[in-house]
C-alpha cells in the first residue's frame, strides 16, 4: 500500500494524535500517520450522530481495523460540515495519505479564542512529542 505524509500548510496537532489544517473559514481534521502505526486495513468507519454544533471533545467517528477501534473527536468547539465523501468508497485513503488527502470530516470552528490555538501542537511540537513517546 502506497502511504504518504504530505503534510497540510496549516497543520496543527493534538496530543491525541489527531490533526487539523485550517483554511480560511474552515478546517480539515484528520488523523495522525503516528495513531495509525500497525493498522494495515481499514475495515470501516462508523460515524456517530455528529450534526450542527459540536463541543469540543464530542465523538465524532470510530476507525475500525479488525479488533482495533481509534476512535475521532472534535478537536475544537466547532459546526460539524460533513465527512470526506472520498472515504465512503476507499476508507484505505486514510492509511494511504492520512495527513492530506485522507482526512476524515471538516468543520467551521467556532468561538476559537487565541488559547484554543495554543493547545493545539506546531508541527515541530509534535515531532517533539513523539521522539518523547519513542525515547520512553
Amino acid at each position: 500500500m502506497h502511504n504518504t505524509s504530505v503534510s497540510r500548510p496549516r497543520i496543527h496537532f493534538t496530543k491525541e494524535h489527531q490533526w487539523i489544517d485550517f483554511n480560511g473559514t474552515v478546517a480539515f481534521i484528520g488523523v495522525s500517520k503516528f495513531r495509525l502505526t500497525g493498522i494495515r486495513h481499514i475495515d470501516s468507519i462508523r460515524w456517530m450522530s455528529a450534526k450542527g454544533t459540536l463541543e469540543k471533545g464530542t465523538l465524532i467517528a470510530h476507525i475500525c481495523s479488525g479488533d482495533d477501534v481509534i476512535p475521532v473527536h472534535a478537536p475544537l468547539h466547532c459546526k460539524f460540515l460533513g465527512p470526506n465523501a472520498k472515504l465512503s468508497n476507499n476508507p484505505n485513503l486514510i492509511l494511504e495519505s492520512p495527513q492530506d488527502q485522507g482526512w476524515l470530516f471538516f468543520v467551521t470552528p467556532l468561538k476559537f479564542q487565541p488559547k484554543d490555538k495554543e493547545e493545539l501542537l506546531q508541527p515541530e511540537a509534535y515531532k517533539k512529542l513523539l521522539h518523547s513517546i519513542h525515547s520512553s
